[in-house]
């Protein structure tokens, strides 16, 4: 789906939301709601490239542990053809 239409879909998506909650307002359809959107927004991130902090960060964590192998490898390969 392009980004515009995944776009629209969600504009479509949170309007539905709020017509419905404008009909009955009580608080626990406030947080089905909250969490309906949450779970659509972040499909959408998702779907358009976007990571969230915790994988951001658990990639960051694996891209600094390979690092540190390929130095560690890089050295034993120096050590060993001198």
């Amino acid at each position: 789906m392009a980004s515009k239409d995944s776009f629209d879909a969600f504009i479509s998506i949170v309007r539905d939301k709020i017509d419905a909650f404008s009909e009955n307002a009580s608080q626990p359809n406030v947080k089905i709601i909250q969490n309906e959107l949450k779970d659509k927004f972040d499909d959408l991130a998702k779907s358009q490239g976007y990571v969230s902090n915790d994988e951001y960060e658990a990639l960051q964590g694996l891209a600094k542990r390979l690092e540190q192998r390929v130095s560690r490898l890089e050295e034993l390969l120096e050590s060993k053809t001198k």
